[in-house]
């Protein structure tokens, strides 16, 4: 496999009873097969951003501590069927306030877990996702989700609730790769093996 381009991917949170805007940022990966990638146009809060010229985004308080890049160990990445060295951090390498951003890729979907100090709440909230289910985790709050403009259906998440706020499972086949296996299923059989290493 060639190697990936991680991309941003944005969708809008609102707090309840304020009109404050927050963004919520994802990582997709992208594999470029034969198809040259233009800019990219980040949606934030009535104003756009070309890629490449990276905008902190992300209002939740304070920083969660959890960090997926260095809290979940190399056996457990392996078992959820990704590669360990392939890690990529954070937004094309820029924090982002509020988040913990981590990925890596297999021969499989390509996996990335994000921390949040959003809340299981305003991913509901979140107009931009849809078709929630829950998800039996032990003790702990959790639902899947897709993404509205996942037309394709070729990726689904996970949301994990946490004291800092939620962690994020999602899956993606890159590229033109063949959907083997129904993303939901994989998110949250991958959120099963990795969540013990969540903080409750």
């Amino acid at each position: 496999m060639g190697p990936l381009v991680r991309l941003s991917r944005v969708g809008r949170y609102r707090s309840a009873g304020s009109g404050e805007c927050r963004v919520r940022v994802r990582t997709r990966g992208l594999v470029a097969l034969g198809a040259a990638c233009g800019a990219l146009v980040l949606a934030g809060c009535g104003s756009e951003t070309v890629a490449g010229e990276a905008e902190a985004v992300g209002t939740g308080a304070g920083e969660p501590v959890f960090s997926p890049c260095d809290d979940i160990p190399d056996d457990a990445l392996r078992a959820a069927g990704v590669d360990p060295s392939t890690e990529s951090r954070d937004i094309i390498g820029v924090k982002q306030p509020g988040w913990n951003v981590c990925g890596w890729h297999g021969d499989g979907p390509s996996l990335s877990v994000f921390a949040t100090t959003h809340t299981l709440d305003e991913v509901r909230a979140n107009k931009q996702n849809t078709e929630f289910a829950p998800v039996e985790l032990r003790d702990r709050a959790a639902f899947s989700y897709r993404e509205q403009s996942d037309r394709e259906r070729r990726s689904c998440d996970v949301a994990v609730e946490s004291h800092e706020g939620a962690i994020l499972v999602s899956v993606v086949y890159l590229g033109v790769d063949p959907v083997v296996e129904e993303p939901c299923s994989v998110a949250v059989r991958t959120t099963h093996q990795l969540v013990e290493n969540f903080p409750a």
